[in-house]
């Protein structure tokens, strides 16, 4: 029997004067102290529940925020490549590693006779001179520059992969 049923019964019980035992009161009004009692704990429970997901959606909300900025200010530092220039991102290093494998790169290129500049002029450029040959032999990087002739006939459209 639910709490509902039980308080039905209870209720009509009570309106049914041939019920009036002391006793017999005295018994539902007990059983109804009790349901009243529970039903006061468990809308206590429900309101520590509602404040705690409360207090989670807020984190949820303020960790939203957050990412969305950090994602304008990434989207604000894309970089758009003009034709005929090749984009190098390096990635995955961290310290003086990446801007060694930058470096290298920069003079790999540069030795080839390909014109090298920042995206953020040389304050991307942490390092200089010695410190890319002391990074370099550290390091280890190494960098290959494929050079694939793609023959071309008229008529043919050769798009970039």
């Amino acid at each position: 029997m639910t709490d509902i049923t039980e308080l039905a019964q209870l209720r009509s019980e009570l309106s049914n004067p041939a019920n009036g035992s002391k006793d017999h009161l005295r018994k539902l009004a007990l059983l109804l102290v009790e349901a009243l009692e529970k039903a006061q704990d468990t809308i206590t429970e429900m309101d520590n529940r509602i404040r705690k997901q409360n207090r989670h959606v807020c984190e949820l909300f303020d960790d939203n925020t957050a990412l969305r900025q950090r994602i304008a200010e990434l989207e604000s530092r894309t970089v758009t490549v003009k034709q005929g220039e090749v984009l190098v991102t390096v990635a995955g290093f961290t310290g003086c590693g990446k801007s060694a494998i930058a470096g290298e790169i920069e003079i790999a290129m540069k030795a080839i006779g390909v014109p090298v500049t920042w995206a953020n002029g040389d304050s991307e450029k942490r390092m200089t001179g010695a410190d890319w040959l002391t990074a370099i032999e550290m390091y280890k990087p190494t960098v290959r520059i494929v050079e694939e002739n793609i023959p071309r006939a008229a008529g043919f459209k050769v798009e970039a992969e």
